[in-house]
């Protein structure tokens, strides 16, 4: 028998008598080991002195400071359970919060790729109302290829001329908007 065993039969013996079965057990162990005899006795003599103490009274408002003291723990826990925002919410459950979480961020993606895609429509927008006075590419692939590539080299090393910036912060500009 091993201490394990010896410490179930002392809890044991503490709530009830013990049975035949057990008794043995107990014998057997205590026959083995005589350090165990000191701890048996001694623990069975407490068990005994406090049997005889006489109950102690209860308070008057015993009932009210159980509640009470209930109400303050229930408080405490709720206050650790995360933001009210999620108690408002219902979502009391970790797996649940994660997946409001979730959504949360899906829409604001969704709602930041959908601006973006306004965006990028108006300034579509702006630049076909600014190519409609310039000539369109069939215009100008409408000419014979070797006269669309005589003076290439020359215009090339021309130096950019101040219109093209203007356009280009026009461009920006009305982007913007």
């Amino acid at each position: 028998m091993n201490d394990v065993e010896f410490h179930e039969l002392l809890e044991t013996a503490l709530r009830r008598p013990l049975s035949a079965n057990e008794q043995t057990r107990l014998q057997a162990r205590l026959a083995e080991n005589p350090s165990t005899q000191a701890v048996w006795e001694e623990e069975m003599a407490l068990s005994r002195l406090l049997d005889q103490l006489p109950d102690a009274p209860l308070a008057s408002n015993f009932t009210a400071q159980v509640l009470h003291a209930v109400d303050v723990e229930r408080e405490g826990r709720e206050s650790r359970r995360g933001p009210k925002l999620f108690r408002w919410l219902g979502l009391r459950r970790p797996a649940q919060r994660w997946a409001a979480t979730g959504l949360a961020l899906a829409l604001i993606a969704s709602g930041y790729r959908q601006y973006q895609s306004a965006r990028r429509g108006n300034i579509a927008l702006a630049l076909a109302k600014l190519a409609t006075g310039i000539d369109t590419p069939s215009k100008v692939l409408a000419l014979a290829p070797d006269e669309l590539w005589n003076n290439f080299d020359a215009i090339d090393q021309l130096p950019q001329p101040q219109a093209d910036q203007d356009l280009l912060a026009v461009l920006k500009e009305v982007a913007m908007k």
